[in-house]
């Protein structure tokens, strides 16, 4: 567990050395939050919820009793296959004891969003609540679904955005918040031009999390990307 005199560890040439930070929020990539075990915790502790996992992966997806090196995998594999291959992945979502007013910060009114240097980050207030990333699509999650339809789309019209909350924390907002700074992130270093997303239909609370953020369905028939059944696929052009 991280203690008060403890800062994360100097990160090596692979790893993204920042944090991206909002009022209330700290986002750690998953390259650093790998090594902290609260937040290995907390996701492990999500996909045993039947409330998280019916919302997100839908029913028959069922829970996952993962132990803490299975959860350790698990985001490594998430890490080689987006951070590692386009310098954008997931991050882990903290929330702090104290909100801050960023309000004076020149980045965060410009961009809505204010990157700090990870070794500068305490992490001993921070209570982890979920995850929220930025990835691109055509070389992570459309591998896995046969029913993926190939797209002619250059990468970056293909970068999917996806994020999952403690329920505790749901209908507080955090989920705007997290997704619009790293969507922002995302547009000004990674020169994303188009998200995409994709919700259980019976998931109204992500569909309208989408919907503040600008993302609109994608019309029947006009293009798949997952093609899976019981979903609804979501786009937001820049």
């Amino acid at each position: 567990m991280t203690t008060q005199e403890q800062k994360l560890q100097e990160p090596d040439g692979l790893t993204p050395n920042f944090a991206i930070e909002t009022n209330r929020l700290i986002l750690l990539p998953t390259p650093l939050a790998i090594e902290i075990e609260s937040y290995k915790d907390l996701y492990a502790s999500l996909h045993r919820m039947p409330k998280f996992t019916t919302m997100a992966f839908g029913e028959s997806w069922g829970v996952k009793d993962w132990t803490t090196s299975s959860v350790r995998e698990i985001i490594a594999r998430e890490v080689a296959r987006s951070w590692k291959v386009r310098g954008m992945g997931d991050f882990a979502i903290g929330l702090r004891s104290e909100h801050q007013n960023l309000g004076h910060d020149i980045d965060f009114r410009e961009h809505g969003f204010k990157i700090a240097e990870a070794e500068e980050q305490r992490l001993e207030d921070v209570r982890w609540i979920g995850y929220v990333g930025i990835r691109d699509a055509t070389t992570t999650s459309m591998l896995n679904e046969p029913t993926a339809v190939l797209s002619t789309r250059g990468w970056q019209e293909m970068v999917e955005l996806r994020y999952g909350f403690h329920p505790d924390a749901w209908g507080e907002g955090f989920g705007t918040e997290a997704a619009k700074a790293v969507m922002a992130w995302g547009q000004q270093e990674k020169g994303v031009q188009r998200f995409i997303a994709e919700t259980e239909r019976e998931n109204k609370g992500s569909g309208a999390i989408l919907g503040k953020l600008g993302f609109v369905e994608i019309e029947e028939g006009t293009e798949v990307v997952w093609g899976m059944e019981g979903t609804k696929e979501w786009e937001r052009r820049i």
